[in-house]
């Protein structure tokens, strides 16, 4: 049993890592697509014909479009969860 905790713990760290790099900090990036989003829309007033400017801009929209789709997937997740386990506590109706 012993051997086996040690495992869990030793696959715990390496997916706490792959994690992070793989999804990264989503807040942080969702705020940086923001600053990003909100210095182009400047950009665009003045240049608005420019084709460079318009497919960044349409870059950007589709990685805020999945990063909020990733966050409301995530947390609604961790939320059904909290409300599965304590759900029936919190009821009035059981007691």
């Amino acid at each position: 049993m012993y051997k086996f905790i040690q495992k869990l713990k030793y696959v715990k760290n390496h997916v706490k890592g792959w994690s992070k790099n793989f999804f990264g900090n989503t807040q942080q990036t969702l705020a940086q697509n923001e600053n990003k989003l909100n210095m182009l829309e400047e950009k665009l007033l003045v240049q608005s014909d420019s084709p460079r400017l318009n497919a960044w801009m349409t870059r950007l929209v589709r990685q805020r479009e999945k990063l909020l789709l990733f966050n409301q997937k995530y947390w609604g997740g961790l939320k059904r969860k909290e409300w599965l386990v304590n759900g029936g506590r919190n009821s009035k109706f059981l007691h």
